[in-house]
């Protein structure tokens, strides 16, 4: 089968075009024709292989993990899903290819007004979102909310998730993204580039934050309520306050794969959640070389989709 990867571990210009097996079914698998696949930061790191000092990587390395797509084959135990069945799923590995290997427990059936191109968009940012506000929010009460990096993929499925919610969200984005929102959305819209927009805003029950780390932490901790929690996904080195006020997301371990799922395809389809899309691309490396590169000199609003 066609696929796309990189024979030896290197950079964007070593991708090419791959002849591989077709996956076979294993223990708790779907084998998923795949219809379509996101980009994301993360295959860098499968690409360069550095995620290999994390992960066990074979080479050839083929990244990818938001897929969907229609399953040809599966482990007979599984019950859950049929062959012929479209679904949207999280696979391990080798998203970039005609077939693809997914957990079962980390995929779930899509309904028929749901495109494959908009499902792949959904699995790591928003099960990301879920995770934040299912996970490590579960037990904590608030309705005042300031998310620093709005306009990136989890920050855009926080928003909505919490706007669902009847949560009283404020933003922080790059100026160059406000016609891109609708400001009604909001209690306030400030900006990273213009400091003094944030002294405007108020406090608030929970910060969180999805942006790089920088030299703003002062001023967003300025505006944590004093029983306040600041959660980011980017570490927490520069917040400096007392550490009961902060979680690290990827120092917690929620992984609530196939719920936070099912919980998005039913908002997409309730059109609560939108799924927007920087891009379509067809499954060729010289294209996906270019959306990597524009991916790495500036953050588009929305998803790189590749339709296979």
């Amino acid at each position: 089968m066609k696929a796309i990867g990189v024979n030896q571990f290197g950079n964007i210009s070593d991708l090419t075009e791959l002849d591989v097996p077709k996956p076979e079914p294993s223990s708790g698998r779907l084998i998923v024709q795949t219809k379509a696949f996101a980009l994301n930061p993360y295959d860098l790191g499968i690409i360069d292989g550095t995620q290999a000092k994390f992960r066990p990587i074979s080479l050839p390395a083929i990244p990818g993990s938001d897929v969907a797509g229609i399953i040809v084959d599966k482990d007979p135990s599984i019950t859950e899903f049929n062959l012929g069945d479209s679904i949207v799923g999280l696979a391990n590995l080798k998203g970039y290819s005609e077939y693809v290997s997914v957990p079962y427990r980390r995929a779930t059936k899509l309904p028929a007004e749901i495109s494959y191109r908009t499902a792949a968009g959904l699995p790591n940012a928003g099960i990301t979102a879920y995770d934040i506000i299912f996970g490590a929010l579960k037990d904590v009460s608030f309705s005042k909310v300031l998310i620093i990096g709005a306009s990136g993929a989890v920050g855009t499925n926080l928003y909505q998730i919490l706007n669902s919610l009847n949560k009283q969200v404020s933003v922080v984005i790059n100026s160059k993204y406000t016609e891109q929102f609708d400001t009604a959305d909001f209690n306030q819209v400030v900006f990273y580039d213009a400091p003094k927009t944030i002294e405007q805003l108020g406090l608030y029950d929970v910060i969180i934050n999805v942006a790089p780390q920088n030299e703003l932490a002062d001023l967003y901790l300025a505006h944590l309520a004093p029983s306040g929690l600041l959660i980011s996904t980017t570490g927490i080195d520069t917040f400096k306050t007392d550490p009961s006020r902060l979680v690290d997301f990827y120092n917690t371990d929620y992984k609530m794969n196939q719920a936070a799922l099912e919980y998005l395809v039913k908002k997409v389809a309730s059109q609560e959640i939108t799924v927007p899309i920087a891009e379509i691309l067809n499954f060729d490396v010289a294209e996906i070389q270019k959306a990597f590169h524009a991916l790495q000199t500036h953050h588009p609003r929305g998803k790189y989709i590749v339709e296979v």
